[in-house]
């Protein structure tokens, strides 16, 4: 896909595609004065998160308080883009596998961040083993003040516009066998529903990596 979707600054409002988005949030002023409107705040860590399969379309900027763990960032991203039927996670960090259910071989996502991160990592994060959804993530830079005990969302890719693949128009629609996105209107001609005379495989689109992957809802377009 050769799309780029922006996303609008929390701060400045002024809207910015995922390569240029961490350059402007580690130097735009509003979002120094909204982080330090905490009145509990730590330093903390500002991560660029993208989908490995597609990172110019879905992606997000978001800041990480230094003293949370790797299961606060996994259940930020399950809420945020994610969860559908409790599935596991794991993060991949310098070689090390930090699971939602660890075993003899994994470690726990109790680690607090500031024992792993460092600005410029990047690292893998997985959700889900049978139907996997891939992510990127980097530590951008480290944040002086942030909110405590949260993760808070800085800047996101607004919804991308998918044509219909029949008659080009908008997009509301993808279609979970073969992956093809169609609006309301040709969805009842759509090749996959012929052949099973039946919808069950269609899904609305929504804002996630995870738009049409194992049941996943999310929100609506």
């Amino acid at each position: 896909m050769n799309m780029k979707v922006k996303g609008p600054c929390i701060g400045c409002k002024k809207s910015f595609t995922s390569a240029k988005g961490g350059l402007h949030l580690s130097a735009c002023s509003k979002i120094s004065q909204f982080l330090q409107k905490s009145p509990s705040s730590a330093s903390g860590y500002l991560l660029k998160v993208s989908s490995a399969e597609a990172p110019a379309i879905f992606w997000m900027f978001l800041t990480v308080p230094s003293n949370a763990t790797l299961h606060l960032l996994d259940r930020f991203l399950r809420q945020t883009w994610l969860e559908c039927c409790g599935h596991m996670s794991m993060f991949t960090i310098a070689g090390k596998h930090y699971s939602s259910y660890p075993n003899e071989e994994d470690l726990s996502m109790r680690k607090r961040v500031d024992k792993v991160f460092i600005p410029g990592l990047n690292f893998d994060y997985i959700y889900d083993f049978g139907s996997s959804t891939d992510l990127k993530i980097k530590v951008v830079d480290e944040v002086e003040q942030c909110p405590q005990k949260q993760i808070t969302l800085l800047m996101q890719n607004e919804p991308p516009p998918f044509d219909c693949e029949r008659c080009k128009k908008s997009a509301n629609i993808i279609c979970s066998l073969c992956g093809e996105t169609i609006c309301n209107f040709c969805s009842e001609r759509h090749s996959c529903v012929k052949e099973e005379k039946d919808t069950y495989m269609l899904m609305h689109l929504v804002n996630s990596p995870r738009t049409g992957v194992c049941g996943y809802e999310g929100n609506d377009w």
